[in-house]
């Protein structure tokens, strides 16, 4: 990568890592009435007091070894602040007129372009946000008057933000033409050559035309100003809305709370940029995973948008608040904080494998890496295998029956614990103790039929609706059923232990809802009538069956079920910047004939911990998957 301000091409970025140390601002001093003593003290030996010297302004404005500086500085309305009675510190460097063109040009460009108000109004940049000011205008200056003297070494913060190593002779290793000029509003440099801007990663996402282009527009695109309520000026009320004399705006990136804040100068991230032909190829696979149904609004954008997201939603990375040693692993910061992703897009021994071979480019709250090969697998983002606890009531719904004309729950549901653990005595009279590591989150759901006079109700069953699936996927889906052994809150006789006989019915959502109900109590406008539920048969390979579309349980072992294989929604349910809609929809329903109640054959009880699904990128390859129990590692990010 070369390291250059490309846009305003004045000096390169350094190269080396620097130590960045927070400033501590020295108090600023009164110009009209300080001692000689004070003086002496805080300009140095020999130096004439500061009260009747001219100002920054007029000092660099008269030099003619800074003609174009004050070119920029005039053209910018710099000369104004430094001839304020503010106090400063301004390294003024020498510049030929190509370089200072290229300041100018870039603040004429800047000044062109717009930004989005959170009410959707979209305004002009602002001077203070112009890149052209952050990048080279104070790049150069600091806040308060900052004298050098012998053996000096100190760190200083520049008005951007950026921290620099200030001694008797340079800044950032950039020697010192002449030091120390007193001015009545602080103390001018003047310097050789420019100072290096060190980017942020937010900044240097945008300082690689033709390499990065994809990432830093789609970040722009979340760029919006926000009115800084604490600083701005109220004038009066209106029709109970503040009106304000003075309103100060402050710039905002809607990603930073989600992704990161990458602008902030005391942070420490990794940014693994995808080049725009990493972009490009990604985005046209994955904005096929995106395809929404009519009721969505806006489904084209937000198909777009979250294609997009997709792409970047992986790849930064804090090294400030990861609780491990990020040198061993690295965690994405979308999951840092939820405990339910562990292990999920986390990269070991990065240095070794995601980084590896790549060169990062020193920012000044970090490091970007240009991935040109597309090294983040979308199984560890937002393909992830995916599971959801049957506990979930959000995710479920109750039947219904027609009790005298009422439309009445027809199963009961309880949530249950699942005991630690379990004490079994074996054949040989030894004793066993038998834990349940493959169930999620210690409960499940017990589902029974209802009994109603002179109503049949002999089955249970119950609807689950998968959330945050996507179009183009192919998915396996497994139901975890458990025996009651596992319950904790209660004991349970051997009778208890018995197989349970079930049927799945399949539905996915309609793209434009109906008008009209059926009579069926369970009728959703949303879906076909549930006369239209497809009754799916057992997947070629799967054991718990009892005939060709009928499942049957063990009755007393942890069961994993495949209940269905190579499943296609025509659409997609995941919404990352819009609502949950569920797309698919499984009913599982018992079917138990009556003398196997009676005989204690079998049970119309059924209990169940989880539905794990897994996507695929073909059917071939969701057809030919073997679930492997002994490693487990779907995750519960659907809740």
């Amino acid at each position: 990568m070369k390291q250059k301000i490309t846009s305003v091409n004045t000096s390169t970025i350094l190269s080396r890592s620097q130590t960045v140390v927070l400033a501590v601002l020295i108090a600023g001093y009164s110009l009209t009435s300080c001692n000689d003593e004070w003086d002496r003290h805080y300009f140095g030996e020999g130096m004439d007091s500061a009260a009747d010297a001219p100002s920054l302004w007029y000092q660099i404005s008269t030099n003619s070894s800074l003609g174009e500086f004050t070119r920029v500085l005039s053209h910018v309305g710099y000369d104004k602040v430094l001839d304020s009675p503010q106090s400063f510190s301004v390294w003024a460097p020498m510049l030929t007129s190509s370089q200072a063109d290229s300041v100018i040009a870039l603040y004429d460009q800047q000044k062109q372009s717009t930004i989005t108000m959170p009410d959707g109004m979209v305004r002009r940049i602002q001077d203070k946000d112009n890149k052209a000011v952050i990048q080279f205008v104070q790049n150069h200056i600091a806040l308060y008057g900052r004298s050098v003297s012998s053996a000096y070494t100190d760190t200083i913060q520049m008005m951007n933000g950026k921290n620099m190593i200030l001694t008797s002779t340079d800044i950032n290793s950039v020697p010192f033409v002449e030091k120390n000029i007193v001015a009545c509003n602080g103390i001018l440099y003047i310097l050789a050559s420019p100072q290096s801007f060190e980017p942020n990663v937010r900044e240097a996402i945008g300082l690689e035309p033709g390499v990065l282009d994809n990432a830093n527009r789609f970040f722009s695109l979340f760029d919006k100003y926000m009115l800084d309520e604490k600083s701005s000026v109220q004038r009066n009320v209106v029709d109970g809305k503040i009106v304000y004399a003075d309103s100060v705006l402050t710039r905002n990136n809607e990603l930073y709370p989600t992704l990161g804040w990458i602008e902030r100068e005391d942070s420490d991230y990794i940014f693994v940029a995808p080049s725009d032909e990493v972009w490009n190829r990604e985005y046209k696979e994955y904005v096929n995973y995106f395809k929404y149904d009519d009721m969505v609004e806006n489904r084209d954008s937000l198909s777009h948008l979250n294609a997009q997201f997709a792409v970047i939603r992986g790849r930064l990375f804090n090294r400030r608040i990861q609780k491990n040693d990020y040198q061993d692993s690295l965690t994405n910061t979308l999951y840092l904080d939820s405990p339910n992703y562990y292990g999920l897009n986390v990269f070991m021994n990065p240095r070794t494998t995601l980084l590896s071979g790549l060169t990062p480019w020193k920012c000044s709250n970090g490091e970007v890496y240009i991935d040109t090969e597309g090294r983040i697998d979308p199984k560890s983002t937002f393909l992830e295998d995916r599971y959801l606890m049957a506990s979930n009531s959000s995710a479920r719904k109750t039947p219904l029956l027609l009790v005298n004309n009422e439309k009445t729950e027809a199963v009961s549901i309880k949530t249950r614990s699942v005991r630690d653990s379990l004490v079994v005595t074996l054949e040989d009279s030894t004793k066993k103790i038998v834990r349940f590591p493959e169930l999620k989150e210690q409960n499940y759901i017990e589902i029974a039929p209802q009994t109603f006079t002179n109503v049949s109700n002999r089955n249970s069953s119950i609807y689950f609706y998968l959330p945050k699936t996507f179009s183009s996927l192919y998915y396996n889906v497994y139901l975890v059923m458990v025996p009651p052994r596992v319950d904790s809150e209660s004991s349970y006789q051997k009778s208890d232990a018995l197989p349970t006989r079930f049927q799945v019915y399949y539905n996915e959502r309609l793209q434009t809802p109906r008008t009209t109900l059926t009579s069926d109590p369970n009728d959703d406008i949303y879906f076909a009538p549930p006369s239209e539920d497809r009754a799916l048969s057992v997947p070629a390979g799967e054991t718990h069956s009892s005939g060709n579309q009928y499942f049957l349980t063990s009755g007393d072992k942890i069961d994993f079920i495949c209940i269905d294989k190579a499943r296609q929604p025509k659409f997609s349910s995941y919404n990352m910047f819009g609502a949950e809609n569920p797309i698919m929809r499984y009913r599982i329903t018992t079917s138990v004939r009556q003398s196997d109640l009676t005989n204690g054959v079998q049970t119309n009880v059924m209990r169940i911990n989880r539905l794990i699904y897994i996507g695929f990128k073909t059917a071939e390859e969701a057809k030919a998957y073997e679930f492997d129990l002994s490693n487990l590692k779907e995750f519960n990010v659907s809740l």
